[in-house]
């Protein structure tokens, strides 16, 4: 059936040349306590506060000397690439580095994430960055040990500190007498960052109490209450951080039902028509989805099973998964918490999207529970002939960490790589990143990135990456939808959202960075069907006046909307977390039409980017695709 009117585009392209880190729109983002101090204690992670930061003074790089943006960071771990902690004469000058401020490093497990492809592809992910654990140094001259404070931006502050003396200050006098390479010289200090806590792009179901112990009553979100529970929300919204955005006449029109921003809703609609292997000539366009993981729902072909867990349909199913990533993102995890000191990491230790609720004792629904699954009915009705593999990498908390997204990347573009023997059963056409974070430092992250350099990785791969632009009402630059700006062969696209009449949502972020819009607002999707919080209807009643339960099991109560009970399997949601796999899903959907479809079963890179870019051309794509 046609929409009323389209409800996605692309802007126009930027002015060639404007893509460096000084724009109008670096912007300043609204608040910067977006991840509440709960969230940040349960996850290990700390605010960095532009005004109380360790500054180094008199620094001659680009950035390193300014004062930083505010960020969320984890405080026992920094990001260090594989190809420096295999050269232990580095590995020695970090920790003597190190050594003044009470910190050492602990090398992870570099074995532990296998590489199946071959030539330039397989050095890139070689070189890429592992999580290195912080941990507090034994002193060498055998006096005793004394309490430090494990913080990762000292660590990197100190670090760089010592790149900026060539590494022969008094904090180094150690590295006078060390070996050529062993200086901790600019390059490859500029390599080392921190591991940033990123959030998703939905609008959160607390939207409004972000870290102020406020809540929304039942009378609608004009009415402020206390709570004491409210504060342990995650928002990647501007509801009340910094906007002053209040009241139903703006932010408040996109919460419903005792401030919650997704509700259950009834459709009547069956399942968009799916055509058989067989009808379409070709092989499936896969979308992968790296958020939550799923839950079962009949539309996405996941089922409960009676073991635990879920179930997809391997064969042909729309949804499936890839056991052996999420195995490798839960080994590196793993030792990271047992080995590397990093005891307050949360793992991840299956595909499945869970807990449903962070307190049992409360039972209120998490922040983020059915996310993937709501992007994945997204998919299922803009391009029902695709498939979705499905990486879990986000709590269901909402929190992503940085070390895991890079992980789950570097695998995803391994398995691109890999296939020989003309083989497409592992191949996927774009990825669609619901989540992000503001960097500290816009003036070098192209530079020290290992988000950049991955995702240029899979973009050299032929594979879109698209991007949602995050619900803070700002044009500072939300990463990695942000790194639209910079060339590659094929173009990452970051993505705003649309209210249902079209016009720009309020929450969604905006700048020249962002390349495309799509319908994010009051967005109906498909939604675990086996989820009902804590929360009750306001009102029930009981219908059969002391008699007995129909025989056929079905409820005889009356009873108000229960605002929590997902068990109808719809709900309806806001967030630019929806808007980024609308457009994913066209492009996805682009390459069945008949002029693409015969080159869906060639495999290689440049193949992958000719049928990306042809795709992204018929959509009308302005930009360098």
């Amino acid at each position: 059936m046609p929409q009323p009117f389209r409800n996605w585009y692309f802007e126009p392209d930027p002015v060639a040349g404007e893509t460096g880190s000084s724009d109008a729109d670096a912007g300043v983002a609204p608040g910067i306590a977006y991840v509440p101090p709960a969230s940040r204690q349960r996850h290990g992670a700390r605010l960095l506060d532009p005004s109380d930061a360790p500054t180094i003074p008199g620094s001659r790089r680009q950035g390193w000397g300014r004062t930083p943006s505010s960020t969320v960071y984890r405080a026992r771990t920094l990001l260090i690439p594989a190809d420096l902690l295999r050269d232990d004469a580095v590995v020695a000058a970090i920790n003597t580095a190190l050594a003044p401020v009470g910190m050492g490093i602990v090398l992870p497990d570099l074995d532990s994430r296998p590489v199946r492809s071959e030539g330039p592809v397989a050095e890139a992910l070689r070189r890429l960055p592992r999580i290195v654990g912080l941990v507090p140094a034994v002193p060498a001259d055998g006096r005793p040990a004394v309490p430090v404070v494990i913080d990762a931006w000292t660590a990197l502050q100190t670090l760089r500190a010592a790149a900026e003396a060539g590494g022969r200050t008094d904090a180094n006098a150690a590295f006078d007498g060390a070996a050529p390479g062993a200086v901790l010289n600019q390059e490859i200090v500029g390599r080392i960052g921190l591991e940033h806590l990123l959030v998703g792009s939905a609008v959160s179901p607390n939207a409004f109490c972000e870290g102020n112990d406020i809540g929304i009553s039942a009378a609608g979100p004009s009415t402020v209450v206390a709570s004491a529970v409210g504060s342990s929300a995650i928002s990647g919204t501007p509801f009340s951080e910094g906007n002053a955005l209040t009241g139903p006449g703006s932010a408040g029109s996109y919460v419903y039902s005792g401030g919650e921003t997704r509700a259950p809703v009834a459709l009547c609609l069956r399942a968009p028509d799916r055509r058989e292997p067989a009808a379409l000539g070709c092989r499936r366009p896969v979308v992968a989805v790296l958020d939550t993981g799923v839950r079962a729902h009949p539309w996405l072909d996941v089922r409960r099973d009676p073991a635990g867990g879920y179930l997809v349909d391997p064969a042909d199913g729309f949804v499936m998964d890839d056991p052996a990533i999420q195995a490798v993102i839960y080994a590196e995890s793993s030792f990271a918490a047992a080995e590397q000191g990093d005891v307050s990491r949360q793992l991840i230790a299956d595909g499945w999207d869970g807990p449903t609720a962070a307190d049992p004792l409360l039972g209120e629904l998490n922040d983020a529970i059915g996310h993937g699954t709501f992007i994945a009915g997204i998919v299922r009705q803009a391009a029902p002939d695709t498939r979705v593999l499905s990486i879990r990498i986000m709590h269901s908390d909402d929190v992503v960490y940085e070390g895991d997204l890079l992980c789950a990347l570097a695998l995803l573009a391994d398995r691109i790589a890999a296939p020989e023997d003309g083989s497409v059963e592992e191949m996927v056409d774009v990825v669609s990143l619901s989540l992000g974070y503001f960097d500290e430092s816009a003036a070098d992250i192209a530079y020290s990135s290992g988000l950049w350099q991955v995702i240029q990785l899979l973009l050299d791969l032929g594979v879109a990456v698209v991007a949602a632009a995050g619900n803070y009402s700002t044009s500072r630059r939300f990463y990695p939808a942000a790194f639209s700006l910079r060339s590659s062969p094929v173009p990452v696209i970051s993505v705003g959202a649309l209210n249902p009449n079209g016009s720009k949502a309020l929450f969604s972020d905006g700048g020249r960075w962002v390349r495309a819009w799509a319908a994010g607002a009051a967005v109906v999707s498909t939604y675990p069907d086996d989820v009902n919080g804590s929360v009750a209807p306001p009102v029930r009643v009981d219908a059969r006046q002391g008699g007995v339960a129909p025989g056929d099991g079905r409820p005889d109560d009356r009873e108000a909307l229960d605002p929590d009970d997902f068990r109808g399997g719809f709900a309806a949601w806001s967030g630019t977390s929806f808007a980024a796999p609308l457009i994913a899903a066209h492009l996805a959907a682009r390459l069945l039409e008949q002029d693409l479809r015969s080159g869906l079963d060639a495999t290689g890179s440049q193949a992958a980017a000719d049928r990306t870019r042809t795709a992204l051309e018929s959509l009308g794509w302005p930009g360098r695709a």
